[in-house]
């Protein structure tokens, strides 16, 4: 088996090497622009009174609700220029990954031990910086939170330093992860104070964790309920998150359009600019992702053939590196193929596998040995929702609201 890669290499220093703290003029110049326009264009109001006084070094947590919350946190944080941490493969993009390292972002591999990180993110504590994380580790498909990741609450008791929340109400009914169009509605960015450095110290880490998992647990639709989101189109691209009929059971037979949501079989649903279902067994798309999580066989294992995106030598991603097949059943999810002329082959337990991230209805993300595979559905790129979904349900994760269960009437249960 052979996953290494060439590595540029890299400069080294006898000096202790520092994270800094955003560009001055770039951090600003961006936020002169994007703080005037996210207040006119998707009503950004922001309650900042549980930030008064801030100063560093403190620790920022914020549910992972929509790909703009790092924005949402800024504008909150705003004049301070926070240090965030993000996922590593985001500096693999050449644009995107120059601004990120002049914004003195620190990478983190998702899903692994990373020791590098951590002592990143203890040197900006020395520094006094605002350091912003979001433990999820992954942006959610639909609009509610995920488990917190594994080993978060230690490392909050280790930095022991005041910890915040920023929750941007409404983020992901602006720019859902699925949707073809943003929408024009309000957001609500809400700030509390979670510990202070003496409950740290004095609080067993499960209860740290308990605690946080409680403030960071969220439910867009929930916490926005009634508020209009305006869009050309309700339900275009809604087809890569809804996969089932809840009338017939069917799979792989829904089309959504025009504000609609159909099935060979005849249902017809639609969805207001609320939010709200109408002829459908359930009353939100949060009810039907979870329902249509629940209904997963997971006796029977996913294969298809994926095109592979990896990182070159060059250190960034590219497309069309590879490809091969990819199974993912109750004990591991394996790989064969070729990437960049190589051959490939390498499995994960999926007790190792905290979660897969995922693009609606294009990839999703596997980790192995620190190197990530971005893997493309070749057979239909909308059932990339299988892949996350399928081990979010082995993993037995369930949304904040899971007690509200809503169940339909299903004649049958076709795959």
């Amino acid at each position: 088996m052979e996953t290494r890669q060439t590595q540029p290499k890299k400069k080294t220093s006898g000096k202790k090497q520092r994270v800094g703290r955003p560009n001055f003029f770039l951090y600003h110049l961006a936020m002169l622009f994007l703080r005037p326009y996210y207040y006119l264009r998707y009503g950004v109001r922001v309650d900042r009174r549980a930030l008064r006084g801030i100063r560093g070094p403190a620790l920022i947590l914020a549910p992972h609700i929509s790909g703009k919350d790092h924005v949402l946190v800024g504008i909150a944080l705003f004049p301070h220029r926070p240090t965030f941490v993000m996922s590593q493969h985001f500096f693999a993009f050449p644009v995107l990954g120059w601004f990120l390292k002049r914004m003195r972002a620190i990478g983190k591999r998702m899903f692994s031990s990373d020791a590098k990180t951590i002592l990143q993110v203890l040197r900006a504590k020395q520094e006094g910086n605002l350091i912003v994380l979001f433990p999820e580790g992954r942006l959610p498909a639909c609009g509610h939170s995920l488990p917190i990741a594994d080993g978060t609450a230690e490392l909050v008791k280790k930095l022991a330093i005041p910890v915040y929340t920023v929750t941007g109400n409404g983020a992901y009914l602006t720019f859902p992860k699925w949707a073809k169009c943003k929408r024009r509605g309000r957001i609500r960015v809400n700030c509390e104070k979670l510990f202070t450095a003496e409950e740290l110290k004095a609080l067993p880490a499960e209860e740290v964790a308990r605690r946080m998992q409680a403030a960071l647990a969220h439910d867009d639709e929930a916490a926005m309920r009634g508020q209009v989101y305006r869009t050309r189109d309700t339900t275009r691209g809604l087809d890569g998150l809804l996969r089932r009929c809840p009338v017939c059971g069917s799979y792989g037979t829904l089309s959504c359009r025009r504000g609609h949501i159909t099935c060979s079989c005849g249902m017809d649903a639609t969805l207001d600019t609320a939010w709200r279902l109408h002829g459908a067994p359930f009353e939100s798309v949060n009810a039907w992702f979870d329902w249509q999580q629940r209904e997963i066989d997971l006796s029977q294992p996913l294969t298809d053939r994926m095109e592979v995106e990896a990182v070159d030598g060059a250190g960034r991603m590219r497309r069309g590196a590879g490809e091969g097949v990819a199974t993912l059943d109750q004990d591991a999810f394996s790989f064969t193929g070729e990437v960049f002329g190589e051959p490939v082959s390498f499995s994960v337990p999926t007790s190792l596998l905290g979660g897969i991230p995922i693009t609606v209805a294009k990839h999703f993300d596997i980790y192995y040995e620190n190197r990530l595979f971005r893997l493309y559905p070749l057979t239909e790129p909308r059932d990339a929702i299988l892949w996350t979904s399928y081990l979010d349900r082995l993993h037995g994760v369930t949304s904040p609201g899971e007690e509200r269960k809503e169940e339909p009437h299903v004649e049958s249960d076709r795959s």
